[in-house]
């Protein structure tokens, strides 16, 4: 059960309350783990994948106080977001949850399901006050999938960089051709551990958990 705790809640987010214990990983844990549920985000009609996340979460559960369960181990975190734009501000909208114990979120309080996650927020419209870069991506290459974490920028052929400053959409910055280059340069970049050392494994799982990425991409 510690191994389970020890993904509970954000696995990227390496200094929140809720850490990734990755220093006392055993290998063996590696087959148990999959590829992870990403966050949704409508943009301009079309349903992308959060991919990309410059500096803090836009939202986390335990903002309110709420602590996620491992959901399956398709979501360690234990919870699904789903993103999308009005009127050019960063609003949540849903968000699928498993916990012990839910609570109201913006005066709306969550349905009970029978799925593997306890509850549902439907209809959040929450308006997040966020100042940083997201990217999200589609149209992704099956041939490229990884068996581990979140997936690669480069998995995907359209990939764009949102720009928000205190949640308003500032600017739009397409990578898709950066992208293109980088998985015509080495597709396999990120796609396993360097080496089949304990340190390598370890830190190759780190980094497929982790949405960070820098200003040219992940």
């Amino acid at each position: 059960m510690y191994f389970y705790t020890c993904f509970l809640g954000y696995a990227n987010s390496f200094d929140s309350p809720i850490k990734l214990n990755l220093l006392n990983l055993n290998i063996h844990y590696y087959l148990e783990m999959t590829g992870q549920i990403p966050d949704s985000f409508l943009y301009e009609g079309e349903v992308y994948s959060l991919i990309g996340i410059e500096e803090e979460e836009p939202f986390s559960p335990l903002d309110y106080d709420i602590m996620p369960e491992m959901a399956s181990t398709a979501c360690w975190r234990g919870f699904v977001l789903y993103y999308k734009l009005d009127n050019n501000y960063l609003i949540l909208q849903d968000m699928q949850l498993n916990t012990q114990e839910a609570k109201k979120i913006n005066g709306i309080k969550p349905k009970k399901t029978e799925d593997m996650f306890k509850f549902h927020y439907q209809d959040l419209n929450l308006k997040l006050d966020y100042s940083s870069k997201l990217l999200i991506a589609c149209d992704f290459i099956d041939e490229m999938y990884v068996h581990m974490g979140f997936q690669r920028a480069i998995s995907f052929r359209k990939v764009v960089e949102l720009d928000f400053k205190r949640g308003e959409l500032l600017s739009v910055n397409d990578l898709s051709e950066e992208m293109e280059k980088r998985r015509n340069k080495d597709s396999a970049q990120g796609g396993r551990p360097k080496t089949k050392k304990d340190k390598d494994v370890k830190e190759w799982i780190r980094d497929t958990f982790s949405r960070k990425y820098d200003n040219e991409g992940k």
